[in-house]
């Protein structure tokens, strides 16, 4: 199968890793003409786009059998019509998978897959809409909603060691994804009967200040500073504290039976093996 993948970043490159290793042909587009090389180094074809310029889509699509679009929502551009002219793009009966947000339930303390959408934050509701666009463009569309993405070279070592993360009590739980497992999703969403949505998200959420304690125990550290809630509330700026305090619990009821077990089930195994990588 031919694969192209929009916006191979952090988890694009994992996404591209295992696709070719299951021997997909693949593509991975990127804005930022330094990532080309780590895009090759995967075994996929890099392809540099221009920033948000859709009229590059004809030729970036063409002849690909399955699309996994990871890129942020363009800034310049409306949902319905970078919506349209993907769909357009594609060559039928092309697959497209779009990897969205958990954060389009909003407030909600608990979700699954069956949950209706809450009221996002700005960041959800571009998402959200974006997913409705699409829907309305590629009625096939698949949906993978996120949780929080961790993994080799992003965990909480770099705030711990330098001091710099601000931990507060009372945080929200949080709900988490390796980035090995949630490429594993993405990539079994471009086979045949899969569901039209899933959330990516492992077994235990748990907020930012119990995954920072594990982690200092693990690399025998002292914890920055740990703060009141209304003191971080005055330190962080407001789209890291947005970040930060949107949590909510999420069950996916529909990975089992997608790709079965995950590898990391919980941040327990997870931080443990991305400390080691």
């Amino acid at each position: 199968m031919r694969v192209t993948i929009v916006g191979c970043g952090y988890t694009g490159l994992e996404l591209a890793r295992q696709a070719v290793a299951s021997g997909h042909v693949v593509a991975g587009t990127t804005t930022t003409p330094a990532r080309l090389q780590q895009i090759a180094r995967t075994g996929a074809a890099p392809v540099l786009m221009r920033g948000d310029d859709l009229s590059q889509l004809p030729s970036t699509l063409r002849g690909a059998d399955a699309v996994v679009w990871l890129a942020p929502p363009p800034s310049d551009s409306s949902p319905r019509e970078v919506a349209e002219r993907i769909s357009e793009a594609l060559s039928p009966p092309a697959v497209l998978v779009y990897g969205s947000t958990t954060g389009v339930y909003g407030a909600q303390s608990s979700v699954d897959e069956l949950s209706a959408v809450g009221e996002p934050s700005p960041r959800g509701r571009a998402r959200l809409e974006t997913e409705l666009s699409l829907r309305l463009a590629h009625p096939s569309l698949r949906v993978v909603r996120i949780a929080g993405i961790y993994g080799p070279g992003r965990t909480l070592r770099e705030g711990i060691e330098s001091g710099r993360l601000v931990l507060f009590e009372g945080g929200p739980v949080m709900s988490r994804i390796h980035v090995e497992d949630l490429s594993r999703i993405l990539l079994a969403m471009v086979g045949d009967d899969v569901p039209d949505l899933v959330i990516a998200t492992d077994e235990r959420p748990a907020p930012t200040l119990e995954v920072a304690r594990y982690t200092a125990m693990l690399l025998g550290l002292e914890l920055p500073p740990i703060w009141s809630r209304e003191e971080a509330t005055s330190k962080l700026p407001p789209s890291a504290l947005e970040l930060r305090l949107e949590g909510r619990r999420c069950v996916s009821l529909r990975r089992p039976g997608l790709i079965g077990a995950l590898r990391h089930p919980t941040f327990v195994e997870g931080v443990v093996a991305s400390l080691r990588e």
